[in-house]
């Protein structure tokens, strides 16, 4: 989630299946369980720019915040246990840490224009990725150990806006490449992996359809109308049996998509985008596999087309159910539950909110709990 700066809570975001939300606050850092609703840790350790955690046991990344000046540079990031409440190791990096990202295997630090690779069991730097350019850090990583990728918008900025919606999926494994999906026109905003890391969902900046790529061949499986009109997708989350995809936007409208069982499916763009999938699938072979200049390889291999069948028409689907947030105008964050029949969405004006969704009619989701995460009672 985007940090609210002038708010209490800095930070939030859900573990890697949904049980548990980190937060980050102007005084500290705290753990709250979803079901049933409870704080279960809280660290008064001074601003928290950004908290991450790994599952639910007690390993936690903290990215501190420096109390002044206001436009201090969050640098710095801590490894802490919070059972025995102490810090594994610390690391400082040469530029502001946008998002950290961790599974069982790796932990991956994104920088505006770089991504440091660390083996998560012993911390030690595996592989720098140099991205050429500015993403803001934007970036996912499959929450499986064995399907363990990368995924980040492709290193395009000497193509200027003609490529800016591919997406390069890196297996972290074997640090090599796996491959380039050519997802939209206009620049990527949002990438989210499923908890087998076989599929990735992508959305860009117009953020009208949201897309679902098999991983590692990168084939279109599934394609989404989120609205008309454009709008910022601010998160995509899985369910746990990856038949739904949760898509959370600035509208105060969160959209599930019902995801079928199918054979990869041929694509129609918008229509605006119907030009733009002329775009290679060979970046694979031209960028090599251990590939240290991503964006000067890249901005040279542009040219080539996609298959044929990559832009047969079809129509994107519409949401199978949704929820309205009572207070529209906040960013956020949503899930559906691994354990019961329900939505949980978190906003960054510190509430928690649940909702009981109909998994055989979908439809509008009805409100049934309110939390506030800045305290533990119910609002």
């Amino acid at each position: 989630m985007v940090p609210a700066a002038r708010r209490a809570l800095l930070s939030a975001s859900f573990n890697q299946d949904y049980s548990c939300i980190a937060l980050g606050t102007r005084t500290g850092y705290a753990i709250v369980n979803c079901e049933p609703f409870g704080r279960v840790f809280a660290q008064p350790a001074g601003p928290t720019a950004l908290v991450e955690m790994l599952f639910s046991t007690s390993l936690v990344t903290v990215v501190p915040r420096p109390d002044a000046p206001e436009s201090a540079r969050a640098q710095r990031l801590q490894i802490v246990n919070t059972k025995r409440q102490s810090t594994i190791c610390e690391l400082s990096f040469p530029a502001p840490i946008c998002h950290v990202r961790l599974n069982r295997r790796r932990l991956v630090v994104a920088l505006a224009s770089a991504f440091f690779v660390y083996d998560i069991s012993n911390m030690k730097l595996l592989h720098t990725i140099d991205t050429a350019q500015d993403t803001h850090g934007l970036c996912a990583l499959a929450p499986s150990s064995e399907q363990c990728f990368l995924a980040y918008a492709a290193p395009l900025a000497t193509q200027g806006e003609a490529g800016a919606g591919s997406v390069v999926v890196y297996d972290l494994l074997t640090l090599g490449m796996a491959c380039v999906v050519p997802a939209h026109r206009t620049r990527v905003a949002c990438l989210a992996f499923n908890a087998a890391g076989t599929l990735l969902a992508t959305a860009s900046e117009k953020g009208t359809v949201v897309r679902v790529f098999s991983v590692p061949d990168g084939k279109l499986v599934s394609q989404f109308r989120r609205g008309s009109y454009p709008a910022r997708i601010l998160a995509m989350t899985f369910n746990a049996a990856s038949t739904l995809l949760c898509v959370s936007s600035d509208t105060g409208t969160v959209h599930l998509f019902r995801l079928a069982a199918q054979a990869p499916a041929t694509r129609h763009d918008d229509p605006d985008e119907a030009l733009e999938r002329k775009r290679s699938t060979s970046l694979l072979t031209a960028w090599g596999r251990q590939s240290k200049s991503l964006g000067q390889a890249v901005a040279g291999s542009i040219g080539t087309y996609l298959p044929a069948s990559f832009t047969e028409m079809w129509e994107p689907a519409r949401d199978f159910a949704y929820l309205k947030l009572p207070h529209p105008g906040v960013h956020v964050i949503a899930a559906v539950s691994n354990t019961l029949p329900q939505v949980m969405a978190v906003t960054s004006d510190g509430h928690f909110y649940v909702y009981a969704l109909d998994l055989e009619r979908g439809g509008e989701c009805a409100l049934t709990k309110q939390y506030s995460l800045l305290d533990s009672g119910m609002t």
